[in-house]
């Protein structure tokens, strides 16, 4: 009697963790997750390089998105020699790993790319990926970097999240 009597509140107990987290797991508020950061440009006033990085909310099961950039952007700043954007995106759980990717490279749980344009104010890239395993957090940065008078600056945006 004792045995069956712990295994109905084991039971019980497990049964109420699985429905307490999917709770939390469906009651998410927020659209997306997103950072973003500037840095002054050295020998320019009143100009600076920016960095964006948003992720999406969806559950691991469903498809990732993400979309991250990098603005030269000041008083009448035109166009700089080039500008990069540079991103990593990490999965971190049990037999995490990344796949289905639309662009930049996988291995593992990271994925990660760069996007230069040149003679320009922006580079973007957006994308999506595929989470296989248990994801429990992740994470995604972007480095935006400028080149413009013979001046280089950088600046980087971090997002954290909870699958």
């Amino acid at each position: 009697m004792k045995v069956e009597g712990k295994l109905k509140k084991m039971k019980g107990f497990v049964a109420a963790s699985v429905i307490g987290i999917g709770l939390l797991a469906g009651s998410t508020t927020a659209s997306a997750y997103a950072d973003s950061n500037s840095a002054s440009i050295p020998g320019l006033p009143n100009h600076s390089i920016q960095s964006n990085v948003w992720h999406g909310t969806a559950s691991f099961f469903n498809t990732q998105s993400y979309q991250v950039s990098a603005k030269f952007l000041g008083t009448n700043p035109g166009y700089a020699d080039w500008v990069k954007t540079a991103w990593t995106i990490n999965a971190n759980g049990l037999g995490v790993s990344i796949g289905g990717i639309s662009g930049g490279t996988a291995s593992g749980n990271t994925l990660s790319g760069t996007w230069t344009n040149w003679d320009a104010w922006i580079s973007d890239y957006s994308g999506t990926y595929n989470i296989s395993g248990v994801p429990i957090s992740g994470s995604a940065n972007n480095t935006a970097s400028v080149f413009v008078d013979g001046t280089k600056a950088a600046s980087t945006a971090s997002i954290f999240r909870f699958y």
